[in-house]
Order: C-alpha cells, then structure tokens, then sequence
C-alpha cells in the first residue's frame, strides 16, 4: 500500500468501526469528570497527547484520566512504568468506557472511537504534532478523492484545533475545513519537554565526548519516493570522515519511521554518525538539547528547535518537485531562517559556519521563532490544561442553571 493512501484507510475503517455507537451517544449523559487522551492510530503513546497526559496526571488527580493504546504489548510495559491509567478500545468495554467521557484529547485525526459528529454533546480537543510547514489534508496539492471523502466526514467531530500562532490560524481551519472559531492560538505541550536539558543522553547511549559538537541530521518523507541522505553529486565518504574527525563532529541520522530501514548501509559504516531511530527515541522534542545544529529539509522539527535558539539549516534537493507534489503553507525560502545547501562543499561551509558564528542568521532564526510559535517559553501544557478545565466547568455551570 502506497504512503500517500496507507493511513486513509486505516482512519476510515477506525470511522466506520463506530459510526452506529457514535450516534446513538449524541443523545447519551457524558462523564465531566473523565478525560480520554489518543495518539497516532491509537497505538502510540506519543506527541502532544502523551504529555498533557502526563500533566494532567501530575496536577489534577480530581479527574478520571485514561490513554488509549491498542497495542497490548506496548499496554502493558506503559502500566508497569505509569500505572493502571491505560485501555484499549479493541474491545467494548474499552468502547463503551470511552464513548460515556464528555472530553477527548488527541493528537491525530483518529479519535478513541470512530464515528461521526463526534463533537456534539462532547469535547473533542485536537492539539496536532508539529506546526504544519507542508500541506496537509485538505491544503494538500493533489488530495485524492479518497482523502477528500474522509476530511469532510471527520470535520465535524473536534471541537477545537490547536493552531501554534496567529500566521496559522487560517491554514489549520483550512486543513480540516472547519470555522475560525473552532481554532485555538496555544504552544503545544510536547514543547515543554524540548526545556528539560537531557544534554548526557549522548555521553550515556553513544559515549560521546561533551566536547564534541553534535548535529540532528532529520530529513522528512516523500509520500512516492525515498528519500536521500546526503543527496550531493560531490559527495564523498572519505571526505565526510575526515571532516567530522577534524571539527570533532558527530552527525546523528533521524529518518521518519516510515523509512528508517531503508537508510543505505554505506552511511551506517561511517566513523561520526549514528543511527537516532524510534526505537533509541520515541519523541525526538525532549532529545534537541542535546544538539548543536539541526539539519533538514522540509521537515517541522526545525520549528520547535528554534525555541533552543540554536542554528538550522536545509537540504531541499528536490524543492521544485516537492513544491508541486506537496506544497507548503507558508513560502518555503522566506521562512526557513538557515543557509540553503546545494553541494557537499557548502555543507561543510555552511556546518562551520554555524557552528562556530553564533551571529550567522541569528536575526532570521529571531523573527521565524516568533511567527511560528506563540509562546516561547514550558509553560504550554498548563496553558491548554486550563483551556479544557474551563471548557468543562462553563458546560457544568451552565447545566446547573437549567436544572
């Protein structure tokens, strides 16, 4: 099954699963006290989901907290580290349990239950993973039928969809077809964890040296195509080598899941780079402390690195192709705050460059850093955690005053 349709499918049958239970509890008394959170497929326990989960585990103990996973095995390892705070929704109770909460957090368009008008009579909040630099869903340049179909069967079960900023107020309606007002400006609660300072992660797992200078190298995916690592028509290994010896470099490969077999074996066997996967990391945000300089291409992670302040810069080998095949939201050269490399040459230029002139394009970095994130600062789970609180409190009070 092709990437570009592989997930379409699998979220239409997680639809269609639900849709008979979904309208029968329109009508059905919700649990104010009970919150479910969700993630990708409902079978990862990571991005924004995963952390206010956490936060809402630390600070509110009064509500009845509960994360859907429906991988029994990765269930039951999250039980023995967390505790009895996970179902699945592989069964009917977990179904049940799930449809009978008056809230749900998710960071993906699959909701803990399939179904249709999910929003009504419930709080359906969904805060994404990761600013969308790149079209997505209805924005997408070449969006089949299929997806069509799909995005205006779900639009009408969130209630609220989180936007980073202002500037991406629009394009975050847009993507779902929904209403301005059912857009709401917060940071995004994974981006706490970027301020947590894991620096020995890399001395531990790696046994690198702290004086070394360390760069997360994590080109995104193409949906028809793989992608190419170090894609330099100058390029040669020996001449990587010896460039990372000599600055004392290691490079650190972070491949989107969907390909991180398919990494040539040649780029393994080079002394300076290591393999960062999913396995190693689940969530690369708590892990970018630990690096001097982020490299990619079209992927988002340079957003949330930007609030480290640190330098960036791009490999977009393929940007007029990728440009026609996918697209983007904002103009891709106006808002990418780093050099743009074209030969393996300006690679090394430029990786000296930025790792030795903490000056070089820091007034760029400034500016982006503020038009794609609205908060700078960890304090972002606390700020979506009382956006819901109150949002839960408002339907009480009000249902109090019709009684």
């Amino acid at each position: 099954m092709r990437n570009a349709n592989k997930y379409t499918y699998i979220r239409l049958f997680n639809l269609i699963k639900g849709i008979f239970l979904s309208f029968i509890f329109i009508f059905i008394p919700k649990n104010k006290n009970r919150i479910i959170f969700s993630s990708t497929g409902n079978l990862k326990y990571d991005h924004n989901s995963k952390y206010l989960f956490e936060y809402f585990l630390e600070k509110y103990p009064i509500y009845e907290i509960k994360y859907v996973i429906n991988d029994e095995e990765l269930k039951q390892k999250l039980e023995k580290e967390i505790g009895n705070y996970f179902i699945s929704t592989n069964n009917i109770k977990g179904i049940l349990y799930s449809l009978f909460a008056y809230t749900w957090v998710v960071s993906s368009l699959e909701t803990p239950v399939g179904g249709l008008f999910l929003r009504f009579n419930r709080l359906v909040v969904h805060l994404g993973h990761g600013t969308p630099l790149k079209n997505i869903g209805l924005l997408e340049k070449k969006i089949s039928f299929l997806k069509k179909i799909y995005y205006f069967l779900i639009k009408e079960n969130f209630s609220y969809v989180l936007s980073t900023s202002e500037e991406f107020l629009k394009i975050m309606a847009n993507f779902l077809g929904i209403p301005l007002e059912r857009v709401i400006v917060q940071g995004q609660p994974r981006n706490d964890s970027i301020f947590l300072r894991k620096e020995k992660f890399l001395e531990k797992e790696f046994l690198i040296r702290d004086e070394s200078k360390n760069i997360l190298y994590a080109p995104t995916w193409r949906p028809k195509k793989e992608t190419k690592i170090f894609p330099f028509n100058d390029f040669e290994i020996e001449s990587l080598e010896k460039f990372l010896r000599k600055e004392n470099i290691n490079i650190f490969l972070r491949a989107h899941p969907d390909f991180e077999d398919k990494i040539e074996g040649k780029f393994l066997k080079i002394k300076g780079i290591y393999i960062l996967n999913s396995k190693k990391v689940v969530d690369i945000s708590e892990y970018l402390s630990c690096f001097d300089l982020v490299i990619t291409d079209y992927s988002s992670i340079f957003i949330d690195y930007l609030l480290l302040k640190k330098p960036v810069a791009f490999i977009p080998y393929d940007l007029k192709e990728y440009s026609t095949e996918i697209g983007f939201t904002v103009d891709y050269n106006l808002h990418t705050p780093g050099p743009k490399i074209k030969t393996y040459l300006e690679f090394q230029e430029e990786v000296q460059k930025l790792l030795n002139n903490k000056d070089y394009y820091k007034n760029e970095r400034e500016k982006e850093n503020k038009f794609y994130n609205c908060y700078l600062d960890n304090n972002n789970s606390e700020r979506v955690a009382n956006f819901i609180i109150n949002k839960i409190n408002k339907i009480n009070n009000e249902r109090r005053l019709y009684r």
